[in-house]
């Protein structure tokens, strides 16, 4: 498996990862996904942050696009980079593809953005039950207190995550 940066002549690839997901999206947003969706993950970002500090990333094998990564570099501060989206391909989960694409997200982070130390991962209530065990045990811990979300259908509460850009201490010698 590889990383790789995804851009417009990838949306039919990218559409289909986001459909093939839809209780993602009606946990986060109350609806299935959206014709645009994988435009919008390309485009939208906060709109005091710059086009170029944002990277939407693909974990790609021989099966095709097992992961879609959104990452923010520099937000919401200069030295953390925010991953907006880290979703798994339906018919690839407990497959161990997640671990594998965070992993190579540290390192691409790492080596591409060597000013970033801190990974931020927001995770929204009504996904908390999916995606807070996949954080925590990739080292993320919650650092700031619930703040109000709200997307298409769903008002709820969103909560950041973080954890070290270095590689967490296993306990081993």
């Amino acid at each position: 498996m590889r990383l790789l940066p995804l851009a417009v002549r990838d949306l039919p690839a990218m559409q289909a990862h986001l459909d093939a997901d839809p209780e993602y999206a009606r946990r986060v947003s109350g609806a299935d996904p959206a014709p645009g969706s994988a435009t919008d993950l390309i485009l939208d970002r906060p709109p005091d942050l710059h086009p170029d500090r944002k990277a939407v990333l693909g974990a790609v094998d021989d099966h095709g696009l097992a992961a879609v990564v959104d990452v923010l570099r520099g937000w919401p501060a200069s030295s953390i980079a925010h991953i907006g989206l880290l979703q798994v391909h339906a018919g690839r989960k407990h497959q161990g593809v997640g671990r594998r694409t965070h992993a190579m997200l540290v390192e691409w982070v790492a080596q591409a953005w060597p000013e970033i130390r801190v990974l931020r991962a927001a995770i929204v209530a009504t996904n908390a039950d999916a995606a807070g065990p996949f954080w925590a045990a990739m080292g993320y811990q919650p650092t700031e207190a619930p703040k109000p979300y709200r997307a298409g259908v769903t008002s709820t509460t969103v909560t950041a995550w973080t954890r070290p850009v270095a590689p967490l201490e296993t306990g081993a010698p």
